[in-house]
């Protein structure tokens, strides 16, 4: 539950003694007591406890760790659903996730899991129920298009865990909470919630937002860890921020040559380009920080590779 804010002037002497004292009873140590913990696994054993990403080439370099918070910040339209549903997607092959899309119906996220899923631009019905009936079990979706409290979201993540074992849950998009985006003490407290949640129950909380449209530079501008709306504990409570950008210069050249317009030679050679890239910009647990390219089939599944080697999901 979100509680209003508590200044130590609200206690008196007693009291604050007596709480530091039950708090640090059994936490203030000699290192060396705590040696069979720390020898009992290395810290990359523990760092890679997670959620794995779809695609190979991330899968030592990035995991969506559990007791951990995990911001993915883009511009408006430039893809940061879709690449969250594809990890909820192929996540669910090992885990419970939940999908708490405001922005979107279920109808058009069960299109765009099935799409993504089975890299099929254009699936039948009956891969479509094949894909639907095999998420029994495996996709929670909330259903419920709009705003909500953030005690709607707390009351949603404890439901999704505690009575479905939700391990991988994602919010979309922040903007939707309501009263808490455009006020700094509001979204440190909301925030420092998600966090206590996650490590609570051992799970990962994905969270999109939006970065603040730029001043100059336009559709090519990309975004960093400073460009987020709001205040800087976005990024100090979050163990990785993730800035998902779109080529839409690319996209625009597709759509020419898609209406029979003849592109230039160097207009070919940029149709070549990844059609999004996905930022790392911070990464507590595993120390590497660099950009990922990404290519996106006409079923909107995101490839790693130009080829458009689309990942294999199996529904048996």
């Amino acid at each position: 539950m979100i509680v209003d804010r508590i200044s130590v002037s609200d206690f008196d002497q007693d009291t604050l003694e007596s709480v530091l004292a039950e708090k640090t009873q059994h936490r203030v140590n000699w290192l060396n007591r705590h040696k069979d913990k720390i020898l009992s696994e290395s810290s990359e054993s523990v760092a890679l406890q997670g959620i794995q990403t779809p695609w190979g080439k991330l899968h030592e370099k990035l995991v969506l760790q559990f007791g951990c918070v995990s911001t993915w910040i883009g511009i408006d339209g430039h893809k940061k659903s879709s690449v969250l549903n594809q990890i909820v997607a192929f996540a669910a092959r090992d885990n419970v996730v939940g999908l708490c899309s405001l922005e979107m119906d279920v109808r058009s996220i069960g299109e765009l899991l099935c799409k993504q899923a089975l890299g099929a631009t254009d699936p039948t019905n009956e891969l479509k129920e094949k894909f639907i009936d095999w998420s029994e079990n495996k996709i929670l979706v909330y259903d419920h298009v709009g705003t909500c409290k953030p005690l709607e979201i707390y009351a949603l993540v404890l439901k999704m865990v505690r009575d479905y074992g939700a391990k991988f849950i994602v919010l979309d998009c922040l903007q939707m909470v309501e009263n808490v985006c455009g006020d700094n003490e509001k979204e440190r407290a909301f925030y420092a919630m998600l966090v206590q949640l996650a490590k609570g129950f051992n799970i990962h909380l994905a969270v999109v937002h939006h970065a603040r449209k730029p001043d100059k530079g336009g559709d090519e501008y990309i975004p960093t860890r400073f460009d987020a709306l709001g205040s800087g504990a976005i990024s100090q409570l979050s163990s990785i921020l993730a800035i998902v950008w779109s080529d839409k210069k690319k996209q625009r050249l597709l759509d020419s040559q898609e209406l029979g317009v003849d592109l230039s030679e160097d207009e070919e050679d940029y149709l070549k380009k990844p059609d999004t890239k996905i930022v790392i910009a911070k990464n507590r647990h595993i120390p590497w920080e660099n950009t990922v390219a990404l290519w996106q089939h006409s079923s909107r599944q995101f490839c790693g590779e130009p080829s458009l080697q689309r990942i294999r999901f199996d529904l048996d």
